[in-house]
């Protein structure tokens, strides 16, 4: 940026800071208004998703808010502002707003309406006579005042304010090409990309579609990396020759979490199927995908994470101490993940931890997490926590740790409440509007405004249910004894993978396995480290011996 525009950048933001409001509110109620919606390029139908998002904003942010009534349907006009006269339609709403028959105009953004010097004096010779006696944006607040029309003619020729505002069009417009089956992104493996739409990529296609089908039948993602790898699988990029490309177990995970290999699309929340929009073939079906990652749906990509599948058929979470282990030959992290195994009475899946570490001795094995299970638990029957002292430090950090949720909960409280009134608001004045601007119905969806509010109730409520339930959060003496006397029992007896996850975490920060070079890892030394308190407990001796 010059130094130059700099400065006028400068003052802008310190003319903003510093501008007078309206001393009086404008009373909008016999005013005439229209909106006014412009996309720079015209052409396919595509485009004009980009008008409609402009508009939408404007209802939700100006039109329900205020009340207001329009006397015509919104102006759409594809076409660039750069160069005056150029815009039909935006010319006979100048010449309506000089004969009278339009008071006020709604738009977007400042550069909506404007970005050439001659149009912009227009308006703002119509605002200083009085002709147009409202202007409302959906981005930034306009004030009719001497100073706010001189904020409004530098933000018409600024092109700060066209950059500050570029990334919300291009998010915007990535949103909404998604929503109608557009690929935005570089590369898709196995596909090749033309105008935004995916068709298979011969060869790479084919061996994309067969290391999904290795990885439905258990393969484990090393060998499938490792075939690919041999497979000599080649990439294509923009003005460059193919170029071998090469897999690891980290991308090759990633490929399998890809919902796009299904045919659905995503971009954030954002989702589209795409064999609604163009004839796409898919490497494998929606179930298959569903399966392959364990869940349930495509609602989001949270959802795709690894999930363990016990001998009762039942699904818990499969993040087991994960990011906590370490290999004891090697001292790095291990990795960790499932491992089927068909045994007479069907299909186990079993929780693993392995080393990955490349010239480890023990790079490529695995050990299960029974062992560092047992481990602590051993631990805990053996150390228990149940003094006098151990009792009170607990007892001090309960009642701190209350408190701290106890301002966390009110603070979320008031935030809901305020957050329910609003949606509760923003629903009545939308049925207002609707009932004002029949013709505005197809814009809102006043089943989805309810669903908004009927979401955010249960939130509040699930808040003050939370905030009950610390009344007597601490337990007694008697309690606590009884707690961790019988806390080692219920680990051994509990399959519930999210239990035992949560409840060691609380003890220990990390371990470290060192088990011998042997198939059965009999025999493993396990470090534990524990957290605070308790590592100052054992240090100090003010614990009982469990077992004798």
């Amino acid at each position: 940026m010059s130094d130059k525009l700099r400065e006028k950048v400068d003052l802008l933001e310190l003319l903003r800071a510093g501008s007078p409001k309206s001393e009086k509110a404008l009373d909008t109620t016999n005013l005439k208004y229209v909106l006014y919606a412009r996309k720079s390029t015209a052409g396919d139908e595509r485009q004009e998703r980009s008008i409609e998002d402009q508009i939408n904003e404007c209802l939700r942010k100006i039109v329900v808010p205020d009340g207001i009534t329009f006397v015509q349907d919104p102006i759409k006009e594809q076409c660039s502002a750069k160069d005056p006269d150029i815009r039909p339609k935006f010319r006979k709403l100048l010449n309506d707003v000089k004969s009278g028959k339009i008071d006020g105009i709604i738009s977007w953004h400042p550069d909506r309406l404007s970005r050439n010097m001659r149009e912009a004096g227009e308006i703002i010779d119509l605002l200083d006579k009085g002709v147009l006696k409202d202007l409302r944006f959906a981005t930034s607040t306009f004030d009719n005042t001497p100073t706010g029309k001189m904020l409004l003619g530098i933000s018409f020729v600024l092109s700060k304010q066209y950059s500050e505002h570029l990334s919300e069009s291009v998010q915007r417009g990535n949103k909404s090409k998604t929503e109608d089956g557009y690929f935005i992104g570089k590369l898709k493996h196995g596909y090749y990309i033309n105008d935004g739409r995916l068709f298979p990529d011969g060869d790479n296609f084919i061996l994309i579609k067969e290391a999904f089908k290795r990885r439905l039948e258990e393969v484990r993602l090393k060998d499938i990396a490792d075939w690919l790898n041999e497979s000599g699988y080649t990439v294509r990029r923009s003005g460059e020759d193919p170029a071998v490309f090469v897999w690891n177990v980290a991308i090759i995970s990633k490929l399998f979490k890809d919902p796009a290999y299904a045919g659905v699309l995503s971009y954030g929340e954002n989702y589209a199927r795409l064999s609604e929009y163009y004839d796409f073939e898919a490497i494998l079906t929606e179930d298959e995908f569903l399966k392959l990652n364990k869940v349930d749906s495509f609602k989001s990509n949270k959802l795709l994470r690894s999930s363990i599948l016990g001998r009762n058929r039942e699904t818990t979470q499969a993040d087991l101490l994960r990011g906590m282990g370490y290999c004891g030959h090697c001292n790095k992290k291990f990795s960790s993940g499932l491992v089927a195994k068909d045994l007479r009475e069907g299909r186990v899946y079993y929780y693993n931890y392995r080393c990955e570490t490349k010239g480890c001795v023990f790079k490529g094995k695995s050990l299960r997490a029974n062992i560092v299970l047992k481990a602590a638990i051993d631990f805990l029957e053996d150390h228990l926590f149940t003094t006098k002292e151990n009792y009170e430090n607990f007892k001090q950090e309960a009642v701190e740790r209350v408190s701290e949720l106890k301002r966390e909960y009110r603070s979320k409280i008031m935030s809901l409440t305020k957050v329910l009134g609003d949606k509760k608001s923003e629903y009545e004045q939308t049925r207002d509007t609707i009932s004002k601007n029949p013709g505005l119905a197809k814009h809102y969806d006043l089943d989805e405004l309810k669903k908004d509010i009927d979401d955010t109730k249960e939130k509040l409520d699930l808040v003050n249910a939370k905030m009950s339930n610390l009344k007597g959060a601490y337990a007694t003496y008697e309690e606590y004894l009884e707690l961790f006397e019988s806390l080692p029992v219920k680990l051994r007896e509990s399959s519930d993978m999210e239990f035992l996850d949560k409840m060691l975490r609380l003890f220990f920060s990390n371990f470290m396995v060192k088990p011998p070079l042997t198939a059965n890892k009999q025999g493993s030394i396990v470090n534990l480290v524990l957290k605070e308190p308790w590592q100052g407990f054992i240090n100090s001796d003010e614990f009982f011996p469990g077992r004798t």
